[in-house]
């Protein structure tokens, strides 16, 4: 049964009171000019209220992948609206937020405009650490330290269902002879060019990892797959790379072995697909091989 609540002024006050420590609060006209301010939102962006008083509120607003003209008008039709929002502080530091829009009506015309937020620039450089920790600087790709953790997991997928997967070790040829060549801006550029490709390329999502210089693994839990694979990776380096005028080609060695066939240790399968790729760099062009023990070949993944 629902109790009827009486609210005082008392009552009233202390819920102003915690919203105020709570949220930092911006009331806004139907125009989008600011005209009151809490103090932690002034606490927090450095302003004095003053200075905010009838300023245009997408002057604070730096989050140009945003629809604020579509949300905006969304608003103005009644619609409230939650979202992450990104503010620039007075001196230029960016704070991101988790933000509500209360549209105000009378008698059916908005008034006003409530918004509410919740400071989450700590939480948000922080997911965005993790990223970077985890992401080659270059290409972005998942870097080494990813791939150390990536691995564990499909051993553990792979021993709890009985299953096999094949790590390929990709090289590019001769890539020291591209930076003395054209310089390392172009070396730089080709790999991020490199990455494109190898992310457009099927059965590569979430499972390719730049771990470093020129050097790219895969992960692939059907081994089925391999020889497609290898097909694709062979068909996008013979093409031409065209970078700031300059027309390169370069081909690749690819490495490969199996879990659980070749070892059930992580590294131990990274250095024999290694041990591979160096076998298929005696080759010319792209080139491919198994780990000489492996199954591969045998079980009819390979052509």
């Amino acid at each position: 049964m629902y109790k009827e609540f009486m609210y005082d002024k008392r009552t009233i006050r202390t819920v102003q009171h915690v919203l105020n420590q709570t949220f930092m609060i911006v009331q806004l006209t139907s125009e989008a000019k600011i005209t009151d301010v809490n103090e932690l939102f002034l606490d927090k962006f450095h302003y004095t209220a003053d200075e905010l008083e009838m300023s245009n509120y997408w002057d604070l607003v730096n989050d140009e992948k945003a629809d604020w003209p579509g949300i905006w008008n969304e608003i103005q039709q009644g619609s409230q609206w939650n979202g992450e929002s990104c503010l620039v502080t007075k001196y230029g530091k960016f704070k991101w937020l988790e933000s509500t829009f209360i549209p105000i009506f009378s008698n059916g015309v908005i008034q006003q405009v409530l918004t509410l937020h919740i400071d989450k620039t700590d939480q948000k450089n922080a997911e965005n650490w993790k990223q970077l920790a985890f992401r080659h600087e270059l290409t972005q790709l998942p870097n080494r330290r990813k791939l150390l953790i990536s691995i564990d997991e499909y051993i553990c997928r792979a021993e709890q269902h009985g299953t096999k997967f094949v790590v390929l070790f990709i090289d590019v040829n001769h890539f020291k002879l591209v930076n003395d060549r054209y310089g390392h801006a172009i070396g730089d550029l080709l790999l991020i060019e490199i990455g494109k490709r190898f992310v457009q390329l099927p059965f590569l999502d979430e499972c390719l990892f730049h771990v470093g210089g020129d050097e790219f693994i895969v992960l692939l839990e059907d081994p089925i797959n391999v020889d497609c694979v290898i097909e694709s990776i062979f068909v996008e380096f013979n093409k031409e790379f065209e970078l700031e005028g300059h027309g390169i080609e370069v081909s690749v060695s690819i490495g490969a072995s199996m879990y659980p066939n070749d070892s059930t240790d992580a590294r131990r399968l990274l250095e024999l697909a290694d041990d591979a790729m160096y076998e298929a760099k005696g080759k010319v062009g792209n080139a491919f091989e198994c780990y000489k023990d492996s199954s591969l070949v045998n079980e009819g993944n390979l052509k």
